[in-house]
């Protein structure tokens, strides 16, 4: 087939590339706005023991154990959901995909990745029901089940519950 019959359709196929790259931007910018709530269950002894700068500790599995000896059980967001990748770029500096080449080398010592949930209310279920689960939220749908231990808002992790804009639709 010559270039004459294949370049339209290259072009067509990498304008509709772009164009999806910019539309899933301009869609995960507005989710960027949300504030999350980094959560353990309602009733955990957890709260005096975590401090923000070992949140990553946790999650990358370097911290296994509270201070108490309690385990520790980090989870997360399935890979492609938006907090994650926000939870992901700004608690642990980088992305769930660049996270798995990490994860496969330590498979091999024993220490595997946190657990995976699909849903924020899976993820509300899991830590309101594991004791020494931590993982996080949308900050508008924290319940009595849970409790926040910290905020990530667009620019930084604080321990002060900030202002929250929640729609009651949602």
């Amino acid at each position: 087939m010559s270039a004459r019959y294949t370049s339209p359709y290259r072009r067509w196929i990498a304008c509709a590339c772009l164009l999806s790259l910019l539309l899933g931007n301009a869609a995960q910018a507005v989710e960027d706005n949300r504030i999350i709530a980094i959560i353990v269950p309602a009733q955990a002894g957890l709260a005096p023991e975590v401090h923000a700068d070992e949140l990553g500790l946790i999650f990358w599995r370097r911290k296994l154990y509270a201070a108490h000896g309690q385990a520790l059980h980090p989870v997360n967001l399935h890979s492609e959901h938006v907090l994650r990748l926000r939870f992901s770029q700004q608690v642990l500096h980088s992305t769930p995909r660049s996270q798995v080449s990490y994860w496969n080398g330590l498979y091999f010592h024993g220490v595997q990745p946190p657990y995976t949930v699909q849903s924020e209310e899976a993820m509300i279920r899991y830590v309101a029901e594991t004791d020494g689960a931590i993982g996080y939220i949308d900050a508008c749908h924290v319940d009595d089940r849970i409790k926040p231990l910290f905020w990530l808002t667009p620019s930084k992790l604080t321990a002060e519950p900030p202002a929250l804009r929640c729609d009651p639709s949602n």
